[in-house]
């Protein structure tokens, strides 16, 4: 079984806490894999609020609450679950209910259409790779329709993808990190696009994006 291959560390307001999220094996079975993938999604949800910087008040409300959109099914799971007073992220020994200070708040859209009539300001975006129960939607309509939505807006866009090559694809089309599983390396990877980051005034670590795992276009 691979060796740990990805170290998440996070300077949150609340401390330093690391993440050491095992790679994909191909030992475990699809459920167990898809459920480790987003485990360590979910905690780079939190190491991006510590290394990528947004506008001091990008929109109201945003001094308090750190918000994630999702648009499509959730696959997040037990690693961002709902509390009374907000959200909890969980991943690997990590447990946290605030992301730079702030409390999490996670709004989910099931479907394009969903998302146009009640989208609310987010910090980061997240465009799953699946429709949910009832929406027939590509991931390409979804990306799209994020696009359109956020333009000029300080949000970031996270796309889930299927493969390398549609990973590549979704951040040219201007989503900022679109993720993709590494079935040799068994690794999740990324993609960073710098002008969409740019466009959405925001700035990304050169921590962040010297990563291994990233590739920058």
């Amino acid at each position: 079984m691979p060796r740990p291959v990805i170290l998440l560390c996070v300077a949150l307001a609340c401390g330093w806490f690391a993440v050491a999220a095992p790679s994909l094996s191909a030992q475990q079975p699809a459920v167990q894999q898809m459920n480790r993938e987003y485990e360590i999604k979910a905690g780079y949800f939190a190491y991006f609020g510590s290394l990528i910087s947004w506008p001091k008040t990008p929109f109201p409300g945003s001094d308090r609450e750190f918000v994630i959109g999702i648009l499509g099914s959730n696959p997040f799971g037990q690693h961002l679950v709902a509390t009374g007073s907000g959200y909890v992220l969980r991943a690997g020994a990590v447990k946290k209910d605030r992301i730079q200070g702030k409390r999490i708040r996670v709004v989910h859209y099931r479907s394009v259409g969903d998302f146009q009539r009640n989208y609310q300001p987010c910090h980061i975006l997240f465009i799953s790779r699946s429709s949910d129960v009832g929406a027939a939607e590509s991931t390409a309509t979804r990306a799209n329709a994020a696009r359109v939505k956020t333009a000029g807006q300080p949000v970031l866009l996270v796309s889930d993808a299927a493969s390398m090559n549609e990973s590549a694809g979704l951040a040219r089309t201007g989503i900022t990190i679109c993720y993709w599983n590494d079935l040799a390396t068994r690794q999740v990877k990324m993609f960073v696009n710098r002008k969409a980051e740019k466009q959405a005034r925001l700035a990304i670590r050169a921590r962040l994006l010297a990563l291994q795992l990233v590739t920058v276009l």
